[in-house]
């Protein structure tokens, strides 16, 4: 037989192809089964998986004056005596302050003052503060309050009382500092005072303020640019005798006569170059501070202006400055 019309009657000897129809069922099959078995590993996935977690809350800008545990945030010359008669809350220069309340929760179980005068006395000058308790004193010149051996420094003397010790500071002779501390008894862990002649009780409360409220200008925003530039400049209200003890410790306090008729001083209490202070009631001192430039006597009259035009604030009206609160040890500097 011819070889060549063989192989056009029977076709090669290799494998015959299949029909084109039968390659595109088998193909379509192919990918359904494909399609299916991703589906149903999908649906497994989706069981196994664990439920999304919830949303969290959007958080706010509310500021609570409540911590989660402890006292709250009190008022300025809270747990004082005499109490402040007419509320001081802030003390502002200008509308633009930015408002701050420091809190000091525990103030009020912390050391107590009492404020002791003349009656010609006014914040730091013709005083004392006692503080009790007080770190034990350093070595000093021994002297004697009413048969208890104590320790005397530089306008302080230091006894041991009640199972602690306590300490007045301030401007008078040695000899009445000493007959204050004879005067001195503590009760309920806080001191107690029968002044002795020609002097007389301030105030007394704890001697780190609860709160102290501040406004903090740039020294344009308050008229004063040419003498504090881009310095800070703020106001602040406060409350204790820590602050008055620190200006009977502070050197070169100086005498700047009155604001709104009380005696005035400056000095370096209160942080910055320097504050300008008064008592507009017993008990609570305003100020007035900056830093900046070097104290001299340009910054001293800078602040002098502005402290005469300075207006204080009640409760409501410190309230609309929306003070941040911000928890601190106020101990005074």
């Amino acid at each position: 037989m011819d070889p060549v019309s063989d192989v056009i009657s029977f076709g090669s000897d290799g494998p015959r192809r299949p029909p084109r129809w039968l390659i595109a069922i088998t193909l379509c099959a192919v990918v359904v089964a494909v399609v299916a078995f991703v589906a149903f590993r999908g649906r497994l996935a989706q069981q196994a998986a664990p439920p999304p977690a919830p949303t969290s809350a959007p958080t706010t800008d509310a500021v609570d004056l409540t911590p989660p545990s402890g006292p709250p945030c009190v008022p300025v010359g809270r747990g004082q005596q005499p109490a402040p008669t007419t509320e001081v809350a802030g003390l502002r220069l200008a509308d633009t302050g930015s408002a701050s309340v420091s809190c000091d929760r525990a103030a009020l179980d912390g050391p107590w003052t009492v404020v002791v005068r003349r009656p010609n006395g006014s914040l730091g000058r013709h005083g004392a503060v006692v503080t009790f308790p007080v770190d034990p004193p350093a070595p000093g010149r021994p002297v004697m309050v009413g048969g208890v051996r104590a320790v005397a420094a530089a306008r302080l003397v230091t006894w041991p009382v009640a199972g602690a010790h306590a300490q007045v500071r301030g401007d008078l002779s040695q000899a009445d500092l000493i007959a204050i501390a004879a005067a001195t008894k503590v009760v309920d862990d806080r001191p107690t005072v029968s002044p002795p002649a020609g002097l007389r009780v301030v105030a007394s409360g704890p001697y780190r303020p609860p709160s102290i409220h501040e406004l903090r200008y740039g020294g344009e925003s308050v008229g004063e640019g040419a003498i504090f530039g881009g310095g800070l400049v703020y106001t602040g209200v406060t409350s204790g005798g820590g602050f008055e003890d620190r200006l009977f410790a502070a050197p070169d306090v100086v005498d700047v006569g009155p604001v709104d008729g009380f005696p005035a001083v400056v000095s370096t209490v209160a942080g910055g170059n320097a504050t300008l202070a008064w008592e507009p009631q017993p008990g609570v001192v305003v100020y007035v501070g900056y830093s900046g430039p070097e104290l001299s006597d340009t910054t001293i009259a800078a602040l002098r202006r502005l402290a005469t035009r300075s207006q204080l604030l009640d409760n409501a009206a410190w309230q609309a400055t929306a003070p941040q609160t911000i928890d601190q040890q106020n101990d005074p500097s």
